[in-house]
C-alpha cells in the first residue's frame, strides 16, 4: 500500500497528461468547425448562384434631335493670286528691292516688288493682265485699268475701254507717284496730235522757237504686263514670299490671297447624303479656342486623290460673317448640322427600339417597381444615337429598357 507522500506526484502527472488531452481534443473540435466555415474563392464561385438579372435603363428625353457630321477643314482664303514677274528687258531679272512680308496686308496701288528696278503694282480687276496695253489700244483689259485707276483717285476721261491720253496721263502719273519713270512708247498714241500748240498756231506770239518748245510732245505711256498684277478683291494678304534681295527671278515671287477667308474640308461617301449646301456649321479652332458660324457653299464631285484628307467629296464652307483673320492657316473642327426636328421632341437611344414579331414598333417602359411593360410607338427622325418616337403612354421622364 502505497504511503499518501507517494500519490502525489502520481497526480500531478495524470492531470497534466488529462490537460494535454483535453487541449487537443478541443483544437482537433476548432479545426474541424474552421473547416466547414472557411471555403477557398473556387469552392465560394461554385457554391454561388447566378447573378440576378439586372435592367438598364435610360430616360426619355423632350428636346431638339440633330443629325450632325463631324471633320476637319483647312481655313484658306477664297483665292491665291501669284505674282510672275516679266524678264527684263536688259539685262537679267534681279529682285532689287522687297517691299513686302509674308503676313502683310496688301491695298490697292502698292508696289509689291521691285525687279531689275522696275515695279510690281497691285490693281484693282479680276482679269489677269496679259498684254503691254499701248496707245490707242482697246478691249476688257483697258477697261479694267481705267476703272482701277479711277479707283486711286486718278482722272480718266476716255471712252471705256480705250486707251487714249487721259487714261495715259493716269498711268503716268501712277507710277511717277510712286517714284519710278512710266514705261514710255515708241510713237504718239493713235489717233492724238502730235504737237500741242497755242491757241492761234505756232506763231501767235511771234517767236517760233518759242512755239516749237512748248509744242514738243511728252512721249506717250503704255503699260506693260509684266509691271502690275490684278486683285479681285482688297485688301489681300501676302500668304508665302520668296523674293529676297539680290535673287534671281526665276518663276513666281509673291503669293497674294483674296477673298473673305473660308473651310475646305473632305465629306466621306456616306456623310455626303446627309450634307446638302446651305447647311448650318459650328467652326472651332482649338488652336484659339474661337468658334464661328458658318454655312456648306459647295459640295465637289467624288475624287480618289483628295489631298492629305484623303478620298471623298470636297466641300466648302463660308463663314456667316466674315472669318477671324487669325484663323488663316488653321486646322479647324466642322460641325454640320444635317438634319434637326422643327422643335422638342421626344426622344429615346437607339438601343431601346426594336421590332416585334407582329411587326411593331415597340419600347419596354421600365415602372419604378421595376415592373416591364411594352408599349408600341411610331418612330422618326433619328440623330446622334437617338430615335424621335411618338406614342400613347410614354412621356417625358419615363424610363426606357435599353439593355439587361
Amino acid at each position: 500500500m502505497s504511503s499518501p507522500s507517494d500519490d502525489g506526484p502520481l497526480r500531478s502527472r495524470r492531470r497534466f497528461l488529462l490537460s494535454i488531452v483535453a487541449a487537443s481534443v478541443v483544437a482537433s473540435v476548432a479545426s474541424l468547425g474552421a473547416s466547414t466555415l472557411i471555403k477557398s474563392p473556387q469552392q465560394v464561385a461554385a457554391d454561388a448562384g447566378p447573378p440576378r438579372a439586372s435592367v438598364i435603363s435610360a430616360p426619355v428625353e423632350r428636346r431638339v434631335l440633330k443629325e450632325s457630321v463631324i471633320l476637319r477643314g483647312t481655313v484658306a482664303p477664297g483665292r491665291t493670286i501669284e505674282v510672275t514677274p516679266a524678264a527684263a528687258a536688259e539685262g537679267r531679272s534681279v529682285i532689287t528691292r522687297t517691299t513686302v512680308k509674308k503676313g502683310q496686308r496688301i491695298k490697292a496701288g502698292a508696289v509689291v516688288a521691285e525687279v531689275s528696278g522696275r515695279p510690281v503694282i497691285a490693281l484693282a480687276g479680276a482679269i489677269p493682265a496679259y498684254r503691254d496695253i499701248r496707245p490707242g489700244g482697246k478691249g476688257p483689259d483697258v477697261k479694267q485699268l481705267q476703272r482701277a485707276l479711277r479707283g486711286l483717285g486718278y482722272s480718266v476721261r476716255d471712252a471705256e475701254g480705250t486707251y487714249g491720253s487721259t487714261t495715259q496721263a493716269a498711268v503716268r502719273k501712277l507710277y511717277e507717284d510712286r517714284g519710278y519713270e512710266p514705261p514710255a512708247a515708241q510713237s504718239p498714241a493713235i489717233g492724238e496730235p502730235e504737237n500741242e500748240e497755242p491757241e492761234g498756231g505756232a506763231a501767235a506770239d511771234g517767236d517760233p522757237a518759242s512755239a516749237r518748245t512748248r509744242a514738243k510732245p511728252k512721249p506717250s505711256v503704255y503699260l506693260k504686263a509684266g509691271e502690275v498684277v490684278y486683285v479681285p478683291r482688297f485688301p489681300a494678304r501676302a500668304t508665302e514670299v520668296k523674293a529676297t534681295l539680290g535673287a534671281q527671278v526665276t518663276g513666281a515671287i509673291l503669293k497674294l490671297a483674296t477673298g473673305e477667308l473660308e473651310v475646305r474640308g473632305t465629306l466621306t461617301a456616306p456623310d455626303r447624303k446627309l450634307v446638302k449646301p446651305g447647311m448650318d456649321v459650328t467652326i472651332f479652332s482649338e488652336e484659339s479656342g474661337r468658334s464661328a458660324r458658318g454655312r456648306v457653299r459647295s459640295i465637289g464631285a467624288f475624287t480618289a486623290d483628295g489631298g492629305t484628307a484623303g478620298a471623298g467629296h470636297p466641300v466648302r464652307v463660308a463663314g456667316t460673317t466674315q472669318l477671324p483673320e487669325g484663323f488663316a492657316g488653321q486646322d479647324v473642327r466642322l460641325t454640320i448640322e444635317a438634319a434637326s426636328t422643327d422643335g422638342p421632341v421626344l426622344v429615346v437611344p437607339a438601343s431601346a427600339v426594336y421590332g416585334a414579331a407582329d411587326g411593331s414598333t415597340q419600347v419596354i417602359k421600365l415602372a419604378p417597381g421595376g415592373a416591364q411593360e411594352r408599349i408600341a410607338v411610331t418612330a422618326g427622325a433619328t440623330g446622334g444615337g437617338f430615335v424621335e418616337v411618338r406614342g400613347d403612354g410614354l412621356a417625358e421622364g419615363d424610363r426606357v429598357v435599353v439593355g439587361k
